[in-house]
């Protein structure tokens, strides 16, 4: 590695996380907690090329509260790849709190160049799993989209995301609908029925108030559903990459069939 001086380099990538311009705080996901985290450190601008050289690649990961991580590799001309793929173990990520990852390069003359750090944040707390349901407020007191329905299902439905107390601005909430042939969302799925919606960064309205939200088109998402049938929705709320909070599943039934009459109603 020929002396350049000292050189910044980026924050380092790790495998399963957004990159620190996107998440700066760095939430661990809980997976990767469990099983351990990998750094992706790409080649350095100037390395060994010379039988005599020798680059030394140390990861450091420091937080308080727990011994300091500093993983040292050496590497030949020989060794060289596109990038390393360093690891840090599971046994390094019990403590929570807000740690820092950065690495440093030295060459043959032991030249220090070093990467911006970036945060990590361990947080071992379980994911709610019970958060308020979604609603359907157009549906009757049994709980049915009808041929009564106002306005009309085919006009879309429309489902209501409660008060989202607790998360914060700029969380992402994503929800799913998926429709069945029976009125207990049981049976084999109408797969192509399927829909998600993605509301990318929540405002603080949302987190008082909620919002709703209308299901649609009619003709690919709702009328597969005409008799004794029904629909689930769940939302799930991330923060990052990091999964935050998971809804109960709201129900709805669905029965465009009017007693007497052979054909649905609508469309």
């Amino acid at each position: 590695m020929s002396n350049q001086g000292p050189l910044d380099f980026n924050p380092p990538r790790v495998i399963g996380m957004e990159d620190a311009d996107v998440d700066p705080d760095g939430y661990i996901p809980l997976e990767l907690l469990l099983a351990g985290i990998e750094v992706v450190i790409p080649l350095w601008p100037s390395y060994a090329t010379q039988p005599d050289e020798r680059d030394l690649l140390t990861v450091y990961f420091e937080q308080p509260g727990q011994p300091p991580v500093s993983i040292e590799n050496s590497y030949t001309a020989a060794d060289i790849q596109p990038q390393f793929i360093i690891p840090i173990a599971a046994n390094f990520l019990q403590v929570n709190g807000v740690g820092e990852l950065w690495y440093q390069v030295l060459d043959s003359a032991d030249h220090p160049s070093k990467s911006v750090r970036r945060n990590l944040t361990i947080d071992h707390v379980p994911i709610p799993v019970n958060l308020e349901s979604p609603g359907f407020p157009d549906a009757n007191v049994h709980g049915y989209l009808n041929c009564a329905t106002v306005p009309p299902l085919w006009e879309g439905v429309r489902v209501t995301v409660p008060p989202l107390s607790g998360f914060r601005v700029g969380d992402r909430v994503e929800l799913s609908w998926r429709g069945y042939p029976s009125l207990n969302g049981s049976g084999q799925e109408y797969v192509s029925a399927r829909k998600e919606d993605i509301r990318p960064a929540i405002s603080d309205t949302d987190i008082k108030e909620g919002y709703s939200l209308v299901i649609e088109p009619y003709d690919i998402h709702i009328q597969p559903m005409f008799d004794k049938a029904s629909a689930i929705v769940q939302y799930r709320i991330f923060r990052g990459r990091r999964l935050v909070g998971v809804s109960k599943v709201g129900l709805v039934k669905i029965d465009r069939i009017i007693p007497g009459e052979e054909l649905p109603c609508g469309p």
